[in-house]
């Protein structure tokens, strides 16, 4: 985890010759990167661990050129070759990968909102998809529920991360009531709140991905 891009992007190449070592020694081998693997492995200084991978690869004929793109016949030729077994596991971690990382995409909203006699006030924090927080508190200068106050919160959090650019998005709020309208699990009677599902939905119609859970 801790490597640099390039180190692993060799790793990978030399998991690939041990995995696949019948093919690199009975044939010629193209590898084919938009990366300097190949200025990496022949720097004078290279050393540590890139030099045992260099030493490593060096046994095979291996030539790097730029990636283009795959042709099909090519790629149905190689999985003809693969062992099903093979295939469905290559199949289940491309999908764990690609359900990581569309969660390490993900903007978290926290949004507590709340109405008394001295005013309505908000509380957001905002985390991003490096871990990263940013804190807000807004003040509304107009009187209204502690529903409303949910709701106005929740609006302002999701104008904010969609400025930032968020695709995925997952807000968590402490009203059950606003969890439920706008999950649509609860019937929306009052004509005020269902105004501001429509409003939550608009903004979240932008999203690929927005989902709202009740903090416990």
């Amino acid at each position: 985890m801790n490597y640099p891009v390039i180190e692993k992007l060799v790793l990978a190449l030399v998991y690939a010759a041990r995995r696949l070592r019948r093919y690199f020694q009975g044939h010629q081998i193209e590898v084919l990167t938009n990366s300097p693997i190949k200025q990496i492995l022949l720097k004078p200084e290279t050393s540590g661990r890139l030099e045992e991978w260099a030493i490593e690869l060096g046994e095979h004929d291996i030539t790097y050129h730029p990636r283009a793109s795959i042709k099909e016949q090519a790629l149905a030729d190689f999985l003809l070759e693969v062992p099903r077994e093979l295939q469905q596991e290559a199949t289940k971690a491309h999908n764990q990968v690609c359900s990581e990382k569309e969660a390490n995409q993900r903007w978290t909203l926290h949004t507590d909102g709340a109405s008394n006699k001295e005013g309505s006030s908000a509380g957001l924090i905002l985390t991003s998809p490096i871990r990263e927080e940013i804190t807000y508190a807004l003040r509304f200068d107009f009187h209204m529920s502690n529903n409303e106050a949910e709701y106005e919160t929740l609006l302002a959090d999701l104008r904010l991360v969609v400025t930032m650019g968020a695709e995925r998005v997952t807000a968590m709020t402490d009203s059950r009531l606003a969890a439920n309208q706008v999950s649509r699990e609860f019937e929306t009677k009052d004509k005020r709140m269902e105004k501001y599902v429509k409003a939550v939905q608009q903004i979240t119609s932008t999203l690929k991905s927005f989902e709202i859970k009740l903090l416990e």
